[in-house]
């Protein structure tokens, strides 16, 4: 890993891209897949749905129709069921044992967008603000804190020009804050480069651990994070939105392959032995991966191409055989298992 460069996007430069995409959502031409999907607005949701029992893939449907959007779930032992759509929309949703989070565009025109906690029967409950374009959402397994990624400038991790905004918030106590005002510790010395940006967080249940990517000088490092010393130490590079595995040994990410830089790969990094792993799935895919189990990562490939409106939930096996499709019109799918449940504080 290597030492790195001055800033290139300011303070005033994202307040300038934020006053920006305001006029552009009112004028209608702000072209994010991300805001395509969302386009009905503002659906917080007053009913209460009952949802299956046991382990359940928690995901967006994507099904056309009015419920286009909206959190649905379904058992993981049985997928032939009819999924399970409840009223709240989101552009993004993650699910844990201790409940939901939702990224979702409102009717404000002074506060565009909008992220929201969802008890353990996944409804709406505290919002706070989201100062972009949602991207990644990630709630811990524990039930102490949710983590938010937002575009305040660029749609795309393939922008060179992409800016984002990741906040980590305390379920029921202070917020942390903004994860990119963490000190970065690189080859173990602080790195001050004002060009940081932060996604792709990924809890570690049981303390004040986490995981995430940081981009600087079009590098990407895999770092581990600290809550309490609000630390960011970098780990190795090439490495975007990692995901924990149940047991807490592996990591899931993407990483750039090839002579192509555009054209990312999933893997599998064990953390005892460092030992990283290619997975079966060889397209490009640009999302956040989740785990169905401990032997399965799954994830969302647009339909049509990066970008597309619509998209599928596939899966593959960390030890041999092909990707299948998991979920017909879905994307942003994590698992809630009650065998750990506990409320939302």
């Amino acid at each position: 890993m290597t030492q790195l460069g001055p800033r290139t996007l300011g303070n005033g430069k994202i307040m300038t891209a934020i006053a920006f995409l305001v006029i552009a959502v009112a004028a209608g031409c702000v072209t994010s897949s991300v805001l395509r999907a969302g386009a009905a607005g503002d659906e917080r949701g007053g009913g209460s749905v009952e949802l299956p029992k046991g382990r359940l893939i928690v995901f967006r449907s994507l099904r056309p129709g009015s419920a286009f959007g909206h959190v649905a779930a379904l058992p993981a032992a049985d997928l032939s069921r009819e999924r399970v759509v409840l009223p709240t929309r989101c552009e993004r949703t993650a699910a844990s044992s201790a409940g939901g989070l939702c990224l979702r565009q409102t009717r404000n025109p002074i506060q565009l967008f909008a992220a929201e906690l969802l008890d353990t029967r996944l409804r709406p409950g505290k919002q706070v603000p989201l100062n972009g374009i949602p991207s990644r959402a990630r709630i811990s397994d524990d039930g102490r804190y949710y983590a938010t990624t937002a575009f305040v400038t660029g749609h795309s991790y393939l922008s060179d020009g992409f800016s984002t905004e990741t906040v980590i918030g305390r379920i029921g106590g202070d917020p942390v804050g903004n994860v990119e005002q963490f000190t970065f510790l690189l080859n173990g010395q602080p790195n001050a480069n004002e060009d940081r940006n932060v996604w792709g967080v990924t809890f570690v249940p049981g303390g004040e651990r986490f995981f995430a990517t940081v981009a600087t000088q079009n590098r990407r490092y895999l770092v581990e994070g600290d809550i309490g010393r609000r630390t960011l130490t970098a780990l190795r590079d090439n490495v975007e939105c990692p995901s924990l595995s149940p047991d807490g040994q592996r990591l899931a990410y993407k990483k750039r392959t090839g002579l192509n830089s555009d054209v990312w790969r999933f893997h599998v990094l064990d953390l005892a032995t460092g030992v990283e792993t290619p997975l079966a799935e060889t397209r490009s895919v640009d999302d956040q991966a989740a785990w169905l189990d401990d032997d399965h990562v799954m994830y969302a490939v647009p339909k049509g191409g990066a970008g597309g409106r619509n998209a599928d939930v596939w899966v593959v096996p960390l030890r041999g055989g092909a990707p299948r499709l998991l979920i017909p019109d879905a994307d942003s799918p994590t698992v809630r298992n009650p065998a750990r449940d506990r409320p939302l504080r």
